[in-house]
Formats: structure tokens, sequence, C-alpha cells
């Protein structure tokens, strides 16, 4: 298996997950298939001392609803992700490529996000329970490769360096051996 490293970008979709996952547990309340997954994908990043993101866009609706004992205790294991020089032409490149605008944006905070501290850019996976977003990703991969290689090599250092990040479901991400 690949190493996927130890930062991972939450979309939505997971940290909704989540969410639900933690009330369902709170009041002792079966979970379904994709809480459950959510959770021990939280778990496992504790574990591994992976740094878990989620956007800024997610954070803010997350600090919205604080006043949930579950929205407390997921904000306890993640960090919002911050907007890296090169976010917004990245995003709008991905965008030409077929991407959603909400795609593109959570795409574009994997390749050019910085970490709270600002000492990682990017991330080595974007977790995700959107089909259609890792389909659409497989098929353009690519393309966007070769686009992001041409716009690296004629960006300063640290920003040379920026990579796609897989995109994978809780369950592929579990899989891997970390």
């Amino acid at each position: 298996m690949p190493d996927l490293g130890l930062a991972w970008l939450l979309d939505k979709s997971v940290v909704r997950r989540a969410a639900e996952g933690i009330s369902a547990s709170l009041a002792a309340a079966p979970l379904t298939v994709e809480q459950s997954l959510a959770l021990r994908l939280l778990r496992r990043g504790a574990q591994t001392s992976a740094l878990v993101l989620i956007t800024p866009e997610t954070a803010n609706i997350l600090l919205h609803r604080a006043q949930l004992l579950a929205v407390r205790l997921l904000l306890n294991d993640v960090t919002p992700i911050r907007r890296g020089r090169y976010f917004s032409r990245w995003a709008r490149r991905l965008r030409e490529s077929g991407f959603t605008r909400e795609d593109a944006l959570v795409l574009s905070y994997g390749t050019f996000g910085l970490s709270s501290n600002g000492l990682i850019l990017g991330v080595s996976a974007v977790v995700t329970f959107d089909r259609p977003m890792i389909h659409n990703f497989e098929a353009q991969q690519a393309k966007v490769f070769r686009r992001l290689t041409a716009m690296a090599a004629q960006l300063p250092s640290p920003y040379s360096d920026a990579a796609l990040p897989r995109v994978l479901t809780p369950d592929d991400l579990l899989a891997t051996k970390r």
C-alpha cells in the first residue's frame, strides 16, 4: 500500500458523518456504515498523530453549531487548513478542467493549503464520500497533474514542490497500512 503521509483533508461529507456518528454514539444509537467509517478515520488520525484538517468553510459551519456537544468533540479532533499562495489560481484552473466549484476548492486546499503553523503545504489525501468527485478526479488526474507540474515549475519554493493529493474514501484510507 502507498504511504499516504500524515496530513488528511476531510471534505464536508466526512465531517457531517463524523458529527452524526458522535451524536449517535452519545445517544447510544446505532451508527450507519458511513458514520462508523468517519469515526474510525478520526480514531486512526489520533492513533497515528495525523494532522486531520477541514476547510475554513466547514470550520465556520461547525463553529456556528458549537453549542452542540458532538460538534465541540469533533472540533477537538480537526484543524482548519488555510489558503496558501496560488490557492485561487489553482482552484480556477481546476474549474477550467471540469471540476465543480466546491470540488475545485477542496482540491486546491489539498494542493496549496497550509497547516495552521504554515509548515505543511498541501495534504497527502483528500478524504470524501463524494463518489462523483472521486471518479472525476480519477478521469482528470493525468491532465490535472500535467497542469500542476507546468504551473509549479514557474513558482518559488516551497510552492514549486506542490503535489496533487490522493482522493480517497474513508474506507480506502483506512485500508492503507500506516
